[in-house]
C-alpha cells in the first residue's frame, strides 16, 4: 500500500468514526429533548390540575385521569375517577384558593412514569388566611402519544401549630416526670426553660410544648397535641398524648427537680 492509499485510508476511518459520533450526539439529543418535553407536559398539566380545584373544574381532570385511576386523599379516603370527579365542587362564596407545583420530578420506567412533587396551598377563608403544604406522586402510563394518570396520592406535610396566648401562670403545676407505665424504663419530663414550656425524655431532647389551651400543647416538630389530665382533686394527674389518632396515656410519677 503506497503512502498515499494509507492516508486516504486512515481519512476514510476518521471520517466514519466523526459521522459514528454525530449520529451518537444527534441520537442522545433528541432523547434529551423528548425528555425534556415529557417533564415540561407532566409539569404544565400538574399545575393545570391544580388550577382547577378551587373552580371545580372537571374537563381537565377527565382528560387526564384513566378509567381505571385509583386515589389516595390526604384525609385517606380511597376513590376511583368516578367518585373523585363527583366530589370535584367549586369552592363555597366567600372561600379563595391557589396551589402551587414546585419540585416536580420525572422517573421514566419505559410506558411508565413516576411524578413527585410538592404543592403549597393559599386558601382564604373570608378574612382567614391558611397555608398548607402537601407532596403528591402519581403514577402514569403512556396511552398512544399521551399520557393518562392510572394513580395518585397525597399526604398533607406536617407543621407545628401557631401558638394560642394563654399566660404561663399555671405552668408549674404541669412541671415533672410522667410514664406510660411502671415498668417503663424511660420516663417524658415536663419543665419550664427561657420562659417556655418544654417536654421529652431528657432535658437536651426536649422540644416546646406550644400552648393551644390552658391544658392542652402541640409537641413541636412533630404531630403529636399533648393533653393534661386533672384529677378529681383538681390536681394534674397524667398526660394523654394523641399520636396518629391514637390516645397515649402517660401517669404522673414525680416532679421535676428544680
Amino acid at each position: 500500500m503506497t503512502a498515499h492509499r494509507r492516508f486516504l485510508t486512515s481519512g476514510l476511518r476518521l471520517l466514519a468514526l466523526l459521522a459514528l459520533s454525530a449520529a451518537a450526539y444527534l441520537t442522545l439529543a433528541a432523547e434529551a429533548r423528548r425528555a425534556q418535553d415529557a417533564a415540561d407536559w407532566f409539569r404544565s398539566t400538574t399545575q393545570a390540575l391544580m388550577d382547577a380545584i378551587a373552580a371545580g373544574d372537571t374537563a381537565v381532570w377527565e382528560r387526564v385521569l384513566d378509567a381505571d385511576c385509583l386515589i389516595t386523599t390526604e384525609d385517606g379516603e380511597f376513590l376511583d375517577k368516578a367518585r373523585f370527579l363527583q366530589q370535584l365542587k367549586p369552592l363555597p362564596p366567600g372561600f379563595s384558593g391557589k396551589i402551587a407545583v414546585r419540585d416536580l420530578t420525572v422517573r421514566r420506567l419505559g410506558d411508565a412514569a413516576v411524578v413527585h412533587y410538592w404543592l403549597d396551598e393559599q386558601e382564604q377563608i373570608f378574612d382567614q388566611r391558611l397555608t398548607t403544604t402537601y407532596v403528591e406522586t402519581d403514577v402514569y402510563r403512556r396511552n398512544g402519544s399521551s399520557w393518562r394518570m392510572v394513580a395518585m396520592q397525597v399526604t398533607v406535610v406536617p407543621r407545628d401549630l401557631d401558638p394560642i396566648p394563654q399566660g404561663s401562670g399555671n405552668w408549674h403545676e404541669l412541671e415533672g416526670d410522667y410514664q406510660y407505665s411502671s415498668q417503663a424504663t424511660s420516663r417524658y419530663r415536663v419543665f419550664q426553660r427561657d420562659g417556655a414550656l418544654y417536654g421529652g425524655r431528657d432535658l437536651q431532647s426536649a422540644t416546646r410544648l406550644i400552648p393551644l389551651a390552658p391544658l392542652v400543647f402541640f409537641q413541636q416538630g412533630s404531630i403529636h397535641i399533648m393533653i393534661f389530665v386533672r384529677d378529681d382533686s383538681g390536681a394534674i394527674s397524667g398526660l394523654r398524648e394523641l399520636h396518629k389518632y391514637n390516645e397515649v396515656r402517660m401517669q404522673r410519677v414525680g416532679v421535676a427537680p428544680g
